[in-house]
């Protein structure tokens, strides 16, 4: 499993712009009427005094922590049969606090509220540090091309959202403008009032900023997000791919062990799980539409960040032994392999080279799941060469292991 940090509280630079906007909403010279009076009396979803940015929402039905703990629960009374009884499980977790929380949390779940002390579990902290190479499981902030190319790199995304966030603000800021006297909104001002409508969910439960904005605008919301990670990691990056299969080549040559019967759980980032999708595909945009535009709204797409990598997102790779006729075949058991994105089944025969195997809905032959990949890193190249990374730099993930 691939999984994302549980629900937060905003970073701590979208919590400083909406901070801002609020400050000037509430200035004397501001009138607010209609739509926005409600800001009168609002206050921030949390203590500016000392603000949880960053951190996990532990308040309201959307609690992250209560997510973590309940995710944990589930798959426990799916995957316990992976479960060695007296051995300990590793799993790893990149070292953002929140990414910790989140895996501590899914591990008194998964593991029990005791795992720290009886022996069960034991959790691997993977230091986002920049000289790790491809040894880390956040490959953004190893691939030093990736951080330096401001034109193709981790900014391309940011530019394509604000080329259309210039297209989709200014429509809404007009509107409002006849309920928020003394004050112009920017592009970034309407982006980060409907930002703080999801935000103040995740910690309240209910938010008076989502009745602002109608259905379609919300629409080319979602549209911004999906910009955003199409291009910064995602299938509009040149980058994107090659970060992606470092974390999938490591996870087949784990499946390559026939015997092993374990569990594997890592936590990251968004911007971690959205290059894995990169390399494999599922949600490339169809010939014909090649990329995402940002001068208009492209209603049939495949891409949306919401179905992707939503807080608590998680990609879960099953490795499925299969016995033929009651018995073997005369090499043995077959292996397959299918993936559930966000607890949904997701049909692997689809991609190319890939060899269905029948007995087993959405799955593939692991032979051709390992082929694919093999292909599929040959012509992406190699890591260090591709981030401008000394010879001597990791090559590959190799903490992956029970």
């Amino acid at each position: 499993m691939l999984s994302r940090h549980a629900e937060r509280y905003p970073t701590k630079t979208a919590g400083s712009r909406h901070v801002d906007l609020l400050s000037r909403l509430q200035s004397p010279e501001v009138n607010l009427t209609g739509s926005l009076s409600f800001i009168n009396d609002w206050t921030y979803f949390t203590d500016l005094s000392n603000p949880s940015f960053e951190n996990l929402t532990a308040t309201g039905p959307y609690a992250g922590t209560r997510q973590a703990y309940n995710t944990g629960r589930v798959l426990r009374q799916r995957y316990n049969h992976l479960v060695s009884n007296g051995r300990r499980a590793n799993f790893w977790s990149c070292s953002s606090p929140r990414n910790v929380e989140t895996a501590e949390h899914f591990a008194n779940g998964f593991f029990g509220a005791e795992w720290k002390t009886d022996g069960s579990a034991e959790l691997v902290i993977i230091p986002e540090d920049e000289d790790r190479g491809a040894n880390t499981l956040t490959p953004g902030d190893t691939c030093l091309s990736y951080r330096a190319d401001k034109e193709y790199g981790h900014d391309h995304g940011y530019v394509k959202l604000a080329e259309w966030q210039g297209i989709f603000s200014p429509a809404i800021a007009e509107r409002l403008a006849h309920d928020a006297v003394g004050i112009m909104f920017s592009p970034l001002d309407i982006y980060g009032m409907m930002e703080m409508c999801g935000f103040e969910i995740l910690a309240r439960g209910n938010s008076p900023w989502c009745d602002i904005f109608k259905r379609q605008e919300w629409l080319e919301f979602e549209y911004a997000r999906d910009l955003l990670h199409y291009y910064r990691a995602g299938p509009g990056n040149k980058f994107g791919a090659a970060m992606g299969w470092l974390w999938l080549n490591a996870t087949q040559q784990l499946m390559s062990n026939h015997s092993s019967k374990d569990v594997y759980f890592s936590f990251v980032h968004d911007g971690d799980i959205v290059p894995a999708l990169a390399t494999l595909g599922i949600f490339n945009e169809p010939l014909g539409l090649h990329e995402l535009p940002t001068d208009r709204l492209v209603t049939e797409r495949n891409w949306k960040t919401s179905d992707v990598v939503p807080m608590g997102g998680r990609l879960i790779f099953e490795r499925i032994t299969c016995q033929t006729n009651g018995g073997t075949t005369a090499t043995g058991p077959e292996h397959a392999v299918r993936l559930f994105i966000n607890d949904g089944l997701t049909d692997l025969t689809k991609l190319t080279n890939m060899v269905p195997f029948t007995p087993v809905e959405g799955a593939v032959l692991l032979e051709s799941f390992q082929n694919t990949l093999s292909m599929k890193g040959t012509q992406l190249g190699d890591f260090r060469e591709i981030c401008s990374l000394p010879d001597d730099a990791p090559h590959r993930i190799e903490f992956l292991h029970q």
